[in-house]
């Protein structure tokens, strides 16, 4: 990498970080003021993250939904950017797992859950894409990429996903409503859909971040070479 292009690098792996962060905070945020249709508060261990992203029931709902689109979008450009300039290839299993899996979050947050069949296709497609990104993934770690300790949070989010892909009742939690007030007003104390869901997005998170560090460390790393010109 010329070191003209450092500077460069620096900036779109901080974009990176602060789309990351665009992922989780408006969620926590709009948790917080959240209150639902049996009045009650917002739990992390039994409302899922489509919940607070549902309009009419949610009052930041926009928020969640756009903290998804754009910092899934931002997050697919720094990938794109930073190593297309390191090392203009577009090759990398760092690269494709990270624009894919960002990519699939956009989606997320682009059709909520109040469009219904869609945003179902696109949980779904999220799940299935963090299971094939995973193996992927945890092959260049292990071949080219230490410390090994890295697949952690890939290896923990394929089990989610794993998990909320092939329940039985996968396509009835991923519709609208708390699932069609299936448990009437009062839920369990622990919704299990719910909780490895929000598993799943804390565990891609730190996936992506571990991602972003790895594609800087590789810019930091490469010598500098002579400039021809």
């Amino acid at each position: 990498m010329k070191f003209q292009h450092r500077p460069l690098v620096r900036l779109t792996n901080r974009i990176g970080i602060a789309a990351l962060a665009l992922l989780l905070l408006p969620s926590l945020i709009a948790a917080l003021v959240y209150q639902g249709e049996s009045g009650e508060s917002f739990s992390f261990l039994n409302h899922s993250l489509s919940e607070l992203g549902r309009y009419g029931t949610s009052p930041l709902a926009v928020l969640v939904n756009g903290g998804l689109f754009f910092g899934g979008l931002a997050l697919t450009l720094s990938f794109i950017f930073s190593n297309w300039l390191i090392n203009r290839s577009f090759r990398s299993p760092l690269l494709v797992c990270g624009v894919l899996l960002s990519l699939c979050l956009s989606g997320c947050g682009l059709f909520p859950v109040n469009v219904g069949a869609l945003h179902s296709k696109a949980m779904m497609a999220f799940y299935a894409m963090t299971i094939l990104c995973a193996l992927f993934y945890c092959r260049s770690i292990l071949v080219d990429k230490p410390p090994r300790w890295g697949v952690v949070p890939a290896v923990a989010a394929a089990l989610f996903a794993s998990n909320l892909l092939f329940r039985d009742d996968a396509m009835l939690v991923l519709q609208d409503r708390y699932p069609f007030g299936l448990f009437g007003a009062e839920r369990p104390l622990i919704w299990w859909p719910a909780l490895l869901g929000w598993l799943l997005l804390v565990s891609v998170t730190l996936w992506l971040f571990y991602a972003l560090v790895l594609v800087f460390r590789d810019g930091e790393a490469e010598p500098q070479r002579p400039d021809p010109h």
